[in-house]
């Protein structure tokens, strides 16, 4: 392998992308907006996974009652 093609590779300069300067500009946060969201999607996640339980028990019952 020759050291040309080392050397022409090797001065190959890829231009820079100009950095966008973001500006946050502070805004106040209500926590109890953001507890409150916690809180309605943690009791959407448990009713969710009510009807799951509940759907598995019920087909898991109405297969027994046509097996047996």
């Amino acid at each position: 392998m020759s050291t040309e093609s080392l050397n022409r590779t090797s001065s190959i300069e890829i231009p820079e992308k100009k950095s966008r300067v973001i500006r946050m500009s502070p805004r106040k946060v209500n926590i109890d907006v953001l507890k409150k969201r916690v809180i309605t999607k943690q009791k959407k996640e448990a009713f969710q996974s009510k009807i799951i339980i509940l759907s598995v028990c019920l087909s898991i019952g109405i297969l027994g009652y046509f097996a047996g």
